[in-house]
């Protein structure tokens, strides 16, 4: 993925700060704590497409 630069202001480009602005928000609201949490619900839901595939 690229990097850019946030060389912007928001009456220079709205949609960009918008952009820039709710981007933020999803990284605080789905920031996880330790791997050990990522890694366990990574595991719950590998466990889980498994055993719907299996239904199949």
């Amino acid at each position: 993925m690229e990097t850019y630069k946030n060389a912007y202001r928001k009456n220079e480009d709205e949609a960009l700060w918008e952009l820039h602005e709710i981007r933020h928000q999803l990284r605080k609201k789905f920031k996880s704590g330790d791997l050990k949490t990522i890694n366990t619900n990574a595991l719950k839901k590998f466990r889980s497409w498994k055993r719907v595939k299996e239904k199949v």
